[in-house]
């Protein structure tokens, strides 16, 4: 008999995005087990598409009140709801009460940021009350734990996966001669321009430029994304690189182009402090180009070892543009350094903890 899971998202398909792109890995994943998922998302359109077999989609419900309303009255038509997931924080207390009224297993899933704020008591209570957490990253889970009162053995690590079509390849003629970015090096930074996302380093990279372009002086930075601090970053630009063609500004890319970005580049960096894991430095390395991450958060899972890059602090300038112009020297990454984060490996971890969870009693109704 499948299992069957409601999973009570912020996005999944429909919508771009790292949690959106996780939530479908990992959903895909208990599908093609036993498990029978049922998507209520807050976000996200699937009108006219096809999904994996085992999933459905529900329209989705951005309103909390409405939203709240709506899982309880799916919980109640899908029954009986053997795990209730929540694939945010922010919505624990309303998957705790869905999976309360359910009698069902109730599973949280943490991404980084999301977990490494403050909280109000509410959501605390109610990650705690979970008879399962996973963590990203081993920087995630031990924050999760610093600030939960949560029983370490449910608190356990699934990594984000690198998908198949991100592998070395050759170099795209069509999209360099559409960028125009010139003979390089080129370094590249894939991410959402926000002012909310500052950590991400791009100004950092900006001040080691100079260093790094009097030992390469043709070297270009090619910065992939949009969002709303893009014109302060290129103010920010034009005051710490004399050249103004050091640094170009691409915009939005569209993923049918990313693959072919990552084998135009020559590395990547993105010196974060923040993220929960990092997916873009495994689709990079997968892709054969070494990175350049910055220290602190979950960064460290997703560079494992000196196969694929290195870790610096971003806020020592020298350093980190001593370790651009190290990472180019050594050429490209060893893409076999990123398998252990392939499908081949998420996908029977991830069959793995959703049997480890089913193997814990069902809840009676309204126990917490």
């Amino acid at each position: 008999m499948s299992t069957r899971v409601l999973a009570l998202v912020s996005d999944c398909y429909g919508v771009g995005g790292g949690i959106a792109r996780y939530n479908q890995d990992l959903f895909e994943a208990l599908a093609e087990g036993d498990a029978d998922i049922v998507i209520l998302p807050r976000l996200g359109n699937v009108d006219g598409s096809t999904l994996p077999k085992g999933i459905r989609q529900l329209p989705a419900v951005l309103s909390r009140p409405l939203f709240s309303l709506i899982a309880l009255w799916t919980a109640w038509r899908l029954r009986p709801v053997d795990i209730v997931f929540c694939g945010h924080p922010f919505m624990a207390p309303v998957a705790w009460m869905v999976a309360r009224f359910a009698g069902a297993r109730y599973w949280v899933q943490a991404h980084g940021t999301d977990i490494w704020g403050p909280r109000p008591a509410i959501v605390r209570k109610a990650i705690g009350a979970a008879d399962m957490a996973t963590a990203v990253s081993r920087a995630t889970r031990h924050s999760l734990l610093g600030w939960v009162d949560l029983a370490p053995e449910r608190a356990r690590v699934l990594p984000d996966t690198v998908r198949d079509m991100f592998a070395p390849g050759p170099r795209s003629d069509a999209l360099a001669g559409r960028l125009q970015l010139g003979p390089g090096p080129i370094l590249l930074t894939v991410g959402r321009l926000a002012a909310s996302e500052r950590y991400k380093g791009h100004e950092q990279i900006f001040a080691a430029l100079p260093a790094v372009r009097a030992r390469f002086p043709t070297l270009v930075h090619a910065v992939a994304g949009d969002g709303d601090d893009r014109a302060r970053l290129e103010r920010r630009a034009r005051e710490l690189v004399p050249d103004p063609a050091a640094v170009r500004f691409l915009g939005f890319v569209p993923d049918a182009d990313l693959l072919d970005l990552y084998r135009l580049a020559d590395l990547y960096v993105m010196p974060s402090t923040q993220e929960g894991f990092g997916i873009v430095y495994l689709e990079a390395a997968a892709c054969g180009l070494r990175v350049v991450g910055g220290k602190g958060g979950g960064s460290g899972d997703a560079i494992p070892d000196g196969r694929v890059g290195v870790t610096v602090d971003p806020a020592d300038t020298a350093a980190l543009a001593e370790a651009i112009i190290g990472q180019l020297a050594r050429g490209k990454a060893d893409p076999t350094a990123v398998e252990p984060y392939r499908r081949a490996h998420f996908a029977p971890a991830a069959r793995r903890l959703l049997a480890r969870l089913k193997a814990r009693p069902r809840r009676m109704k309204g126990e917490s």
